[in-house]
């Protein structure tokens, strides 16, 4: 810890204008390509439960989706703290291009096709895909000032969730009207802006004194130490695994109880979709309202609000209850999710931070066990009962989670 304590002033893009100018046209970009990114998302989910009709393939396709997640995370923090960021998440993005034509291909052919296929070129996609969060992480405090990290949080959420506002009410539509492969290759159109704009930024450097070279060689042996001894960061990563697990899968069990147990089409999951989404955006807005004192006080309520919400969808009877839990589901999912990467940001040194934000990020393979174990169980029991179990769990789980950090904060200050 006392590593950190004489670290020099860093010279940071963020104290130039490019703060002013790059980050706008980012968001921008970031919107566009999540358009085509949900598009495809809330398509697939709908296509393989109207055309396959299993919640245990659903479960295998959102597996596979989420699980690079994992690894990846790793692989993006640890190189973002040793090469040029720049040039990786451009190299990251190109992967991403090319894996999404595959995935173009293959949902195209797949008549001819095992499901499997599916699953491997949605793993192979996103091995890309899960890679970029712990870059673009590392990368944000670099081109956006300290104080207004927060913000710069809350707004890319809300720009990937307008986005999700509008994709699944596009994509419903359009498939009412045509097969998913037009879907997929706008999708491909549409993330080409968010490639072309990483070729503005600036070439970061990335440590300029012995002490910050010194740290980036660190491994994730000692960022892991540092979130240990930080009781901070360590009680911030209980809580998020354990809401990535019980709250988090909800979404990708949505088409289940839309279609099986509600009997609704292609074009109500949008407008339900939707509605999550239109929550999500303004949890995101809301966050800038938030001071940095009352970020970690506020936090574990946000989840314990969320998984209540999630209780009550389990018991959706009509359309306008399931649309007022849905969008109260979304706006507190979404301020718990980001607050929680706010503070992971604020409390983390720059040599260090993309391994650091990685094994945050990595919480978010949890998802993928979670998907896996309750559309298993969704096999066997309703969805509307296993929405209302994973809430009750996630409540008691973090109930308890939160005591556990009042107590841990209560004996380091009687020391």
């Amino acid at each position: 810890m006392a590593l950190f304590l004489n670290k020099k002033a860093e010279n940071n893009l963020a104290d130039q204008d490019l703060s002013g100018t790059f980050y706008p046209k980012f968001l921008i970009c970031s919107f566009i390509g999540a358009l085509g990114d949900y598009m495809t998302l809330s398509a697939l989910g709908w296509y393989i439960v109207d055309s396959v009709g299993s919640a245990e393939v659903l479960g295998w396709v959102f597996f596979a989706r989420t699980v690079p997640r994992f690894f990846m995370s790793f692989v993006g923090g640890y190189f973002a703290d040793r090469m040029d960021r720049k040039k990786l998440i451009i190299g990251v993005y190109s992967g991403l291009m090319v894996t999404t034509g595959l995935q173009i291909f293959v949902i195209w052919n797949l008549s001819g096709l095992h499901w499997i296929y599916i699953v491997a070129v949605v793993f192979l996609r996103n091995v890309f895909d899960s890679a970029e969060p712990s870059i673009r992480n590392a990368l944000l405090p670099d081109i956006v000032k300290k104080e207004n990290i927060a913000k710069a949080v809350g707004f890319y959420a809300s720009s990937l969730n307008l986005a999700a506002i509008f994709a699944p009410v596009l994509a419903g539509y359009l498939l009412s009207v045509m097969t998913i492969t037009p879907l997929l290759i706008a999708d491909f159109c549409l993330q080409i802006p968010s490639f072309l704009i990483l070729f503005l930024l600036p070439v970061i450097p990335i440590h300029k004194d012995d002490i910050g070279k010194g740290l980036a060689k660190k491994g994730y042996v000692f960022a892991i130490s540092y979130i240990r001894q930080s009781p901070v960061l360590r009680n911030s990563l209980i809580l998020s695994v354990t809401l990535m697990f019980f709250l988090f899968p909800f979404g990708a069990m949505l088409p289940l109880l839309v279609k099986n147990t509600l009997h609704l089409d292609a074009k109500s999951f949008g407008l339900i979709s939707a509605t999550e989404a239109f929550g999500a955006v303004l949890g995101g807005l809301l966050l800038k309202y938030i001071t940095q004192d009352n970020l970690l006080r506020l936090w574990p309520w946000m989840g314990m609000l969320s998984c209540f919400f999630l209780f009550l969808l389990g018991f959706a009877g009509t359309s306008l209850f399931l649309f007022l839990i849905i969008f109260a589901l979304g706006l507190m999912s979404q301020l718990f999710r980001s607050t929680g990467r706010s503070i992971f940001q604020l409390n983390t040194p720059t040599e260090i931070r993309g391994k650091v934000m990685s094994v945050l990020i990595s919480d978010s393979g949890i998802v993928s066990l979670g998907i896996l174990f309750f559309t298993l169980i969704t096999s066997r029991l309703s969805v509307g009962f296993v929405y209302s179990l994973m809430g009750f769990l996630g409540i008691i789980t973090s109930f308890g989670c939160y005591m556990f950090l009042l107590k841990s904060k209560n004996k380091n200050q009687s020391k």
